[in-house]
């Protein structure tokens, strides 16, 4: 055979299967995965579950609170926390964690072209870096963390009410104990950035179910997810093949088994199966991607998924908290404080779905946190 007739061959193959991917593709347009027939039976029951869902918010709709309304006033010194604040969460008893940078500042000298740290020789922040407020009367309950972390970014707190921490600087993920002051666990490899199952390299945010499995957002640099058991193993990564660009943000729904990311970069929201109920960790259920700006933050409740914006290209997008429908993926309301936002970087709920905090790492922002309370829409 010559070799322009084996070259034709091959080219007749190559269409033959791309119209074969192509046909699969299209009848699967919720995740495009050549086994998908093996997990058929989770994606009924996600369809269920997402049914159940959004028929038990549209018949109690006039008895849903779900727009958020600034708290003036909260909290009572709005000058604390003074520089960029970078995480939040809420513990059990409605008491709102905040995670923030004092005096240090990520700007373009705080690391080399290789995600290095560059001021390594400094010592790390000297003031306490997370702050504990009261919810209701927004006074500073407590305060811990001064000298050891150097570039502070996510904070989770869980079910048991341990306290998650990353550090981009550090390249590491912590746990805390409720009113420990050393981690019970450490990951990652001090100031070395990397790709392997012990490296991190700028991780941005941890989710942590009931069960004491987590997952970590890796990062500005890796773009995955990681999901480790309870005493740090690595059991699955996942979300390369989706080409993140710096997942900033996760938000576990752990009633539909379902891990959502803040996909910054990409300015979208990508849903995952989490894997806690039988599931395949990793299978992409829902791409929100449309007219979202850069979503630096995302939390969840029943059918709504919270998010903020960050600022992006001028005039594209403006600044602002929505609230999305994970069932009809439609932009329910949009919100944000009566002076604005300046540059949102991260949002909780309290576990009573009264409220919602959000904190700003723009360091000329009105506040650097802010509560909302969670009212009916007009």
């Amino acid at each position: 055979m010559s070799v322009y007739k084996s070259h034709e061959l091959y080219f007749i193959i190559i269409i033959m299967a791309s119209l074969t991917v192509f046909i699969n593709v299209q009848s699967h347009p919720v995740y495009y995965e050549p086994n998908l027939n093996e997990y058929s039976d989770f994606y009924e029951q996600l369809q269920d579950l997402l049914a159940i869902h959004k028929n038990r918010i549209a018949n109690r709709k006039t008895d849903v609170n779900d727009y958020p309304v600034e708290v003036i006033g909260w909290p009572k010194n709005q000058t604390i926390p003074k520089g960029q604040t970078a995480g939040v969460d809420v513990d059990s008893a409605g008491r709102v964690h905040v995670f923030h940078r004092g005096d240090v500042v990520w700007d373009a000298k705080s690391f080399d072209w290789n995600n290095v740290y560059q001021h390594q020789d400094q010592p790390p922040i000297s003031e306490n870096s997370v702050l504990i407020f009261d919810s209701k009367t927004g006074d500073i309950q407590s305060s811990w963390g001064k000298n050891r972390f150097y570039m502070p970014h996510g904070l989770t707190i869980d079910k048991n009410n341990n306290t998650w921490l990353t550090d981009v600087a550090l390249h590491q993920v912590f746990k805390f104990k409720l009113g420990a002051s050393e981690p019970d666990l450490v990951l990652g490899q001090r100031f070395v950035p990397g790709n392997d199952e012990s490296h991190f390299c700028k991780p941005t945010d941890v989710a942590v179910a009931s069960s004491g499995e987590f997952y970590v957002s890796d990062g500005y640099c890796n773009s995955r997810i990681l999901m480790f058991s309870p005493s740090g193993r690595l059991l699955k990564e996942f979300g390369k093949e989706d080409e993140m660009l710096v997942p900033h943000s996760l938000t576990l729904l752990e009633s539909l088994d379902i891990l959502c990311v803040a996909d910054r970069e990409n300015e979208r929201i990508l849903c995952y199966s989490a894997g806690l109920k039988g599931s395949s960790p990793g299978l992409l259920i829902k791409n929100f991607h449309k007219n979202l700006g850069r979503v630096f933050a995302v939390a969840a409740r029943d059918d709504h998924l919270y998010m903020v914006q960050g600022p992006g290209i001028i005039g594209k997008h403006r600044v602002r908290g929505l609230t999305l429908s994970l069932s009809t993926k439609k932009i329910l309301n949009s919100w944000s404080p009566v002076e604005g936002f300046l540059n949102p970087h991260d949002l909780a709920l309290s576990p009573d779905g009264t409220a919602l905090y959000v904190v700003e790492i723009g360091e000329n922002a009105a506040k650097k946190v802010y509560k909302f309370s969670l009212q009916k829409p007009n």
